[in-house]
């Protein structure tokens, strides 16, 4: 039955318009201006595909200004351009880059104005957008032509005054910021939030993985350390002419995982190899990579915290990860494209951890070589682990746990209406029950691999088995605990991978070594018995704090009385920090392993002098 309806209607349109603006994260107003810039500027012919960000003087003021090339807007076009939800020369969808992004998104932070010009045929029309009033729209100023208040102007003769060419066709935006005085090359947003010197190189890196369409993206010396133009170097560009690998596994469901090494610096220390300048900083980086775009972008210790979850223990530094979802992956940017949203029911937000079980699974075999190198202590590791074993055996503790955790997927939705319709792709065949519950095949290095690993099932069941011995890796290095964010705590522990961080460097261990010695005999070697209290000490520290990880553990199958934050905050760092702080509930322990290990000493140099030379390597 074809049954008719009636149009939902804006009552209110300035709330309405008002509000539409006023949501849109500010942060947003870059992607936006710039996206429609390399867009329109691959309309333009080989060769000449450009885009230009500067600084221009208006009244003495920097502004902030975008210049591409490509097919322009007559006055018309542009000022139908000014409307919300109007877009020229794109085709309208949720999934394309539809353009309303870049007039809701730059008003916010310019209620003074955005300044559009754009040239067609040899004519320059201009459009000044702001809000005055309480009203956001076309500013109405004189036509130097025709006399009369307008819209949009013809600007020509002034714009070739000024020097620019109109031989072929451009588009530019000036961003004037909410003032005639304001500064909207360093302070974009008008002090909310301010912004670093290089914030707009960096936000463009941040955001675009690679730009397509041959074109050129120029940043003017006003917006970096240089004194001249430079090209922006994405890092797509980074990874290809730096890293030493860049390897790519690809799984099910259109997912690509993204494995890159970039190597420390050979003469500057905290970076990496790929440092050249402030165009290319040398630090690690995990995201999400989506239509050539990043999101849940981590960098630096932003992502060496995180690291442990995808199973990269050691070298994160060093080791940079993106997952990358097919175009026809079923997600969407959300209406400001500020993250990813799955096209389930829910519409949840698509997050990198979404993703940990299915990195963990398919590392790369020089990845899994890097992570056993990188476990240092098995000496120490192995006493405590014995002790915690026998802990977790006689409190029988068990737990339920999928054999894989997959993103919420659902059935590709169909394709959108629009000028061109693409038919849907085939499904993948159905797998056996026993095939999905096989554990995953490592995957073969990058140069054999053909096919792909088997899919983590959508729906996983769970399985009750006990619970493993959480794997111990121990800090002893300031850079080891910074990228950890561990430097005023003593532990973190991450339950997707099932990992304990210590920090051997919290104060509490070299206080109670520094107890211990002071109890030393007289007679004993002071070298023999820093180390001696040393290792005492940190033994004393792994153990506590791997205790009470097992009793936090155990607390998972408390049937009353723990709510789900409870449980959640008993493994906190900020609880295992304070059990460690406690001194004299590891004394009594540490002194007892202390004066052990001074008796065997001492008996073994009684028995053979060249024992101490053996001991003092401990």
């Amino acid at each position: 039955m074809n049954e008719l309806v009636t149009k939902i209607r804006v009552h209110n349109e300035d709330f309405f318009v008002a509000s539409t603006i006023e949501r849109c994260p500010k942060s947003m107003m870059l992607r936006e201006l710039v996206k429609n810039a390399l867009e329109a500027a691959t309309s333009a012919p080989l060769g000449s595909r450009r885009v230009e960000i500067n600084a221009c003087l208006v009244n003495g003021v920097r502004k902030l200004r975008i210049w591409n090339t490509g097919l322009g807007m007559n006055a018309e076009e542009l000022f139908r351009m000014c409307d919300i939800a109007s877009s020229i020369g794109k085709m309208q969808g949720l999934d394309g880059n539809f353009g309303m992004g870049a007039k809701v998104a730059s008003l916010p932070s310019n209620h003074h104005g955005v300044r559009y010009r754009s040239c067609r045929e040899g004519r320059v029309s201009e459009v000044l957008l702001g809000k005055r009033n309480g009203v956001y729209g076309r500013v109405l100023r004189r036509d130097p032509v025709t006399g009369e208040s307008a819209a949009v102007i013809d600007v020509t003769d002034q714009v070739t005054a000024e020097g620019a060419e109109t031989a072929s066709d451009w588009t530019e935006v000036v961003l004037l910021g909410n003032r005639e005085s304001q500064d909207t090359i360093a302070d974009p947003y008008d002090g909310n939030p301010k912004v670093a010197r290089s914030w707009l190189q960096l936000a463009l890196q941040h955001r675009f993985f690679k730009i397509q369409g041959d074109v050129d993206v120029l940043l003017g010396p006003d917006l970096h350390d240089h004194p001249d133009v430079r090209p922006l170097i994405p890092l797509a560009r980074i990874v290809d002419e730096s890293f030493a690998r860049w390897d790519t596994v690809q799984v099910a469901d259109g997912v690509k995982i993204h494995f890159g090494h970039d190597p420390a610096h050979p003469t500057r220390p905290g970076v990496n190899a790929s440092f050249k300048s402030s165009f290319s900083r040398g630090f690690a980086f995990c995201g999400l990579l989506h239509g050539d775009e990043l999101y849940e972008l981590r960098m630096a210790g932003g992502w060496t915290a995180e690291a442990p979850n995808f199973g990269i223990s050691s070298h994160a530094r060093h080791l940079s990860l993106l997952v990358e979802l097919a175009d026809d992956y079923p997600v969407r940017a959300e209406g400001y494209r500020q993250f990813l949203r799955y096209q389930n029911g829910a519409q949840d937000q698509v997050r990198m951890m979404d993703f940990a079980t299915l990195v963990r699974a398919n590392h790369p075999d020089w990845v899994r070589e890097m992570m056993r190198s990188g476990s240092p202590d098995q000496a120490l590791i192995g006493s405590v682990k014995q002790q915690l074993e026998k802990l977790i055996a006689a409190l029988g503790l068990k737990r339920l746990r999928p054999q894989f955790r997959s993103p919420p997927l659902v059935p590709k939705p169909p394709a959108p209406v629009s000028e061109k319709v693409q038919e849907p792709a085939p499904k993948p065949p159905v797998q056996s029950k026993a095939e999905t519950d096989a554990k995953p095949t490592p995957p073969k290095p990058a140069d054999e691999k053909a096919k792909a690993p088997p899919a983590p099932k959508d729906s996983p069941e769970k399985v009750e088995d006990f619970e493993e011995m959480p794997e111990l890796l121990l800090l002893r290095s300031p850079q080891e605990v910074a990228d950890r964010n561990l430097q005023h705590r003593a532990a973190r522990f991450y339950p997707e991978s099932h990992q304990l961080y210590v920090n051997l460097l919290y104060p509490s261990v070299q206080q109670l070594a520094e107890q211990l010695i002071a109890l030393a005999p007289l007679e004993a070697s002071p070298v023999l018995v820093r180390a001696a209290a040393q290792a005492a000490a940190e033994n004393a520290l792994v153990l506590r704090l791997g205790r009470a990880l097992i009793y936090g553990l155990a607390k998972r199958n408390a049937a009353e009385g723990w709510n789900d934050a409870d449980k959640k905050q008993v493994l906190s760092s900020e609880v295992l920090t304070l059990i460690a702080d406690d001194l004299p509930l590891a004394f009594p322990a540490a002194k007892d392993a202390f004066d052990q290990r001074i008796a065997r000493i001492t008996r073994e140099a009684a028995e053979s002098p060249l024992a101490l030379e053996d001991m003092g390597a401990m």
